[in-house]
């Protein structure tokens, strides 16, 4: 990551190789609350990051530390979300898998008002 740091504004540049687009519109969401984030193409390889604060709440090399780890987390939740996504598919269609259950339930139904859940017809 390239940084160069203006007098109201901080520039990043990312390397594509490293980081998706999508990874970084989740990471700098979380800074639109104190900078005004915009990501966009500067070349082949890199993107550019411009963020100008809205505030004087922190300095940008503290900025520049939590961007570094920040990246890499969002990264590393891409990468576990992309290797568990079969897992994640399975999970999901067994528990909308549709069973054919014709059993009669093995427990004794009682109905304190004399209702008898065995005399009632199935409509269909």
């Amino acid at each position: 990551m390239e940084v160069e740091i203006k007098e109201d504004e901080l520039l990043l540049r990312i390397e594509k190789a490293l980081y998706s687009e999508e990874v970084l519109h989740k990471c700098f969401y979380w800074y639109s609350g104190n900078f005004a984030v915009d990501i966009s193409n500067f070349s082949a390889q890199l993107f550019l990051v411009r963020m100008r604060p809205t505030s004087k709440t922190q300095t940008f090399q503290e900025t520049i530390d939590k961007v570094r780890r920040d990246l890499i987390d969002f990264k590393l939740r891409d990468i576990v979300t992309k290797e568990t996504k079969t897992v994640r598919e399975l999970i999901v269609a067994k528990a909308f898998a549709y069973y054919n259950l014709n059993e009669t339930p093995i427990t004794v139904i009682s109905d304190p008002v004399g209702f008898d859940p065995a005399k009632v017809k199935a409509s269909g």
